[in-house]
């Protein structure tokens, strides 16, 4: 065969090269939506404070027209101990007003509680809206970093297919179609290099007279995994 071992030896290593920019170009667009999807749980994380701060803005005003009802209702019942007729009536209405003053003191302190509750919450949407500003920050720069690489990384697969195209011109006729099925279905793992005499890609021991072809530069398919052989001295 006019096809040699160094043939396979150079394809195998450009083959390798080409699944590493690859791998690079299309782990690119994956950092670029995972710091999206950062920037998202950020903003829904803001949103969900902001909800729960006007909710318990919601709460404090609806708690606060109780305690002007009841302050309302406090004011009407004083009034009334004026027109008492008789000292049950007059007992009966200080003692709902006790109730009133005693339920005013409750939703008092429910009031100031939950004031406190909203300004931790605002903090916390404060705090937030910084990590999404952060975020967004961060996703703008993953952008245009990967845009660049993968800009390069173009630019080296195109010089690197050319490289490669260059290199199978040198396989013959027969060897052409088996290597085309090969690289096909498994890209850079078609080939394997021989250590001794053993195949570096499936570790099992190839034959003497595999390895006396191997010596001669010929082309040698391992019967054990498939993979085009090499002499890793090469």
């Amino acid at each position: 065969m006019t096809a040699t071992a160094e043939t396979i030896c150079q394809l195998h290593q450009i083959h390798k090269r080409l699944a590493e920019k690859k791998e690079k170009l299309s782990a690119g667009p994956h950092r670029v939506k995972a710091f999206a999807t950062r920037l998202s749980d950020t903003e829904k994380k803001k949103a969900d404070a902001q909800e729960n701060a006007t909710e318990m803005r919601m709460l404090i005003d609806s708690k606060q027209l109780q305690l002007k009802s009841s302050e309302n209702k406090n004011a009407d019942l004083k009034n009334k101990l004026n027109t008492c007729s008789n000292n049950r009536e007059y007992q009966a209405i200080l003692e709902q007003i006790a109730a009133d003053k005693m339920a005013s003191s409750v939703l008092e302190d429910e009031i100031l509680e939950a004031m406190d509750k909203v300004e931790q919450l605002q903090q916390v949407v404060v705090a937030v809206g910084s990590e999404v500003i952060h975020a967004t920050q961060l996703l703008d720069e993953a952008k245009k970093t990967v845009a660049n690489e993968q800009t390069v990384l173009k630019e080296d697969i195109a010089q690197l297919e050319s490289e490669l195209a260059d290199a199978e011109a040198f396989l013959p006729d027969e060897i052409r179609a088996n290597y085309d099925r090969i690289v096909r279905t498994r890209f850079d793992d078609s080939m394997a290099a021989v250590e001794g005499d053993v195949c570096i890609g499936c570790y099992q021991q190839i034959t003497p007279n595999m390895l006396n072809q191997l010596m001669l530069k010929e082309v040698v398919v391992c019967t054990a995994c498939g993979r085009l052989l090499y002499l890793s001295e090469l």
